[in-house]
């Protein structure tokens, strides 16, 4: 079995998003709470950039386990945002009253302000309790990665997240390409990076195809 090396690296990242279905449970009209799944940990094709122009695609998996999911802030009150809109209180239209794992998926019970105190919680309830609203997506910082190298041609490297924290929940129409990520360079987190060598039959591939379009070049 192939020994994981764990080192710490001064790597960061801003902060992640990841899209799912909405699935409203037991909306309470009266006092204007309901539950909801914010995460399922599903894989999500994304890419990143190598250089100026080169794009390597990768695939990201949660893991989703009270292990894994750091579940403080959700539960200290965490924020409910329109489309990920961090930047004023204007966009925040609920809170999160309790988070939790289970059966594979993150929950969340969420309560929206008494009627009549903001309109742009009044209609998002309105939207969301009639079905019209339909897609939450969950804004997460990462705090540790392993990463499985591509073995083949046609693969691509896999990014197991074994350590993260959510930090809010938002109502989304569309849900954007997971591979567009925010870059906010200020608002970054250190991550810590367990990298799984790459096989010594793939390491002699990459460079006899290095050797290849250096005689090329």
């Amino acid at each position: 079995m192939t020994k994981l090396n764990l080192r710490k690296v001064p790597d960061s990242l801003p902060m992640q998003m990841q899209e799912v279905r909405l699935l409203p449970s037991g909306v309470d009209t009266e006092t204007r709470t309901l539950d909801l799944v914010w995460t399922t940990g599903a894989t999500v094709r994304r890419r990143r950039y190598v250089g100026w122009d080169t794009i390597v695609p990768f695939d990201e998996i949660l893991l989703v386990s009270d292990k894994a999911i750091d579940l403080s802030r959700m539960n200290a009150g965490a924020p409910v945002l329109d489309s990920h809109s961090v930047w004023s209180t204007f966009s925040q239209v609920a809170v999160v009253e309790r988070a939790w794992v289970d059966g594979g998926e993150g929950k969340a019970s969420i309560r929206f302000p008494k009627a009549g105190i903001d309109e742009r919680a009044d209609r998002m309830f309105g939207l969301v309790s009639d079905g019209i609203i339909k897609n939450v997506s969950v804004g997460y910082s990462i705090d540790k990665i392993r990463i499985e190298e591509a073995q083949k041609k046609g693969d691509v490297e896999k990014v197991f997240v074994e350590r993260w924290t959510p930090n809010e929940i938002s109502f989304v129409t569309v849900p954007a390409d997971p591979g567009a990520q925010v870059r906010n360079q200020s608002d970054t987190f250190p991550l810590m990076i367990d990298r799984k060598p790459v096989s010594t039959f793939a390491a002699s591939a990459r460079m006899r195809m290095a050797e290849a379009v250096r005689r090329l070049a």
